[in-house]
Order: structure tokens, then C-alpha cells, then sequence
């Protein structure tokens, strides 16, 4: 393990475990500038925990355990370019979904004012709804 002191107590375990998980040999091998950035990417991967909400509780039932995790923060990965397509047309999809509900719904409440009202724009001409809406919803 590193002697550096810069890294909290928690962050020299996390290191000491993967480097300890790592053969002799090798670790061996490694000169002190490969040491210190293969530290320093340690403590960047396992301890990036900026999320706004970070709630693990431990649920025991019987003889197991099991563990929950809900986390939520900005995302701050770099999307692949595939990942990133994708994303985009769903957003898009999402959105004309959206649009279109929002104008029928507007169009649909204009209708049922101007039926409320008995303004006739065809004479002897209806869509049915202002008397379904009137058998359903206003007895």
C-alpha cells in the first residue's frame, strides 16, 4: 500500500484491496510513477459519490441479507456515440408524443366548450362526443 498520506483511511483500504488483489509479480514490476496513477485512478473510480441522493439500506429476511441501492445525481459518464443516438430519438419521440397529446387534448377541450355552448359549425353535423360527454361525465 501506499504511504502517502494524502488519501483518507477508507481510500487506502479500497487501494490496498485491489492492489493486494493484484499478483506479486506485477506489482512488483510497477515503478512509482505507474503506482501513483494506477492510486490515483482508483480513488477517481471508486470514490466519485457527488449524488444528491445516496440511499443503501440493508434488508435481512430470515438467514439472507440483501442490500438495496438508489442512487441519484447528474451523469457525468461520457455516453458512447451509439448510446447517445439513441437517447437523442427517444427524447425526440418522447417530445412529439407530447406535442401531439397536448394538441388533441387542446382541440378536444375548444370542442366540448363549443358544444357547451351550442355553436354549430355544420348544421345537422356531429362527432358524437358532446353527447357521449354529456351521457357520462355531466349526469
Amino acid at each position: 500500500m501506499s504511504s502517502n498520506s494524502k488519501y483518507t483511511q477508507a481510500q487506502q483500504v479500497v487501494i490496498e484491496r485491489v492492489i493486494n488483489s493484484i499478483p506479486a509479480e506485477i506489482v512488483d514490476s510497477f515503478n512509482s510513477e505507474q503506482r501513483i496513477a494506477i492510486e490515483k485512478s482508483i480513488v477517481i473510480n471508486s470514490y466519485n459519490n457527488n449524488h444528491c441522493v445516496d440511499f443503501r439500506p440493508t434488508i435481512g429476511i430470515g438467514r439472507w441479507r440483501y442490500y438495496v441501492v438508489f442512487l441519484l445525481g447528474k451523469d457525468r459518464r461520457k455516453a458512447s456515440r451509439h448510446q447517445s443516438s439513441i437517447t437523442t430519438i427517444i427524447k425526440v419521440l418522447l417530445v412529439t408524443f407530447g406535442l401531439c397529446f397536448m394538441f388533441i387534448s387542446a382541440v378536444l377541450t375548444l370542442y366540448l366548450i363549443k358544444s357547451a355552448l351550442g355553436i354549430d359549425i355544420f348544421k345537422h353535423f356531429s362527432f358524437g362526443i358532446w353527447d357521449y360527454f354529456k351521457a357520462h361525465f355531466l349526469n
